[in-house]
């Protein structure tokens, strides 16, 4: 009676684990084969233009990186439908961190222009500062478009194995119980 006891506990243990580790979790991402064009999520497009001093700046909209300034620019496509950016941050090496909250929003076929002009630091060693401030109104022009850029994939956990080990621990114990 015990040792039937013990081999329902432990399947009653490792069914769910097996089933929890064949669900990917929420945190994860998975990741994307790199020799296809991305997905396509549907909708109409805009784009922010953003303007900058100097080249090579880098650039975040919402903590998420999109590019490099490259002749002076950085065209940034963005789905009109999508959830809104709400801050631009413009930065690089011997410059003031530039971050300006995003007011105006693309419509179909259009471009919002963000010119920024960096600062360089005062002094060697001067800790680069965070300026907030509003981006100024841009003017629409026709939509150019860039590469999206996709996002890096995530470690998966030790579900998986903890799901095995339970299913070892059983099939000893059913082997025990045969006896």
């Amino acid at each position: 009676m015990k040792k039937l006891f013990l081999l329902v506990l432990f399947v009653c243990i490792a069914l769910p684990g097996c089933a929890l580790a064949a669900v990917t979790d929420s945190n994860q991402t998975v990741a994307a084969n790199t020799t296809t064009a991305p997905q396509l999520i549907g909708g109409d497009m805009g784009t922010y233009l953003v303007t900058a001093n100097v080249e090579g700046a880098n650039v975040s909209f919402d903590s998420d990186y999109k590019g490099v300034i490259t002749d002076g620019q950085l065209a940034v496509p963005v789905y009109t439908t999508g959830t809104p950016y709400r801050t631009v941050t413009v930065q690089a090496a011997g410059y003031d961190v530039y971050t300006a909250n995003i007011t105006q929003y693309p419509a179909a076929n259009q471009t919002v222009d963000i010119p920024v002009t960096l600062v360089p630091l005062a002094a060697a060693g001067t800790p680069a500062v965070q300026g907030n401030a509003t981006a100024p109104a841009g003017t629409m022009t026709e939509m150019t478009t860039a590469a999206p850029v996709s996002p890096a994939p995530t470690q998966s956990g030790s579900l998986p194995f903890a799901a095995f080990g339970a299913f070892v621990v059983l099939g000893i114990f059913a082997i025990r119980s045969r006896r």
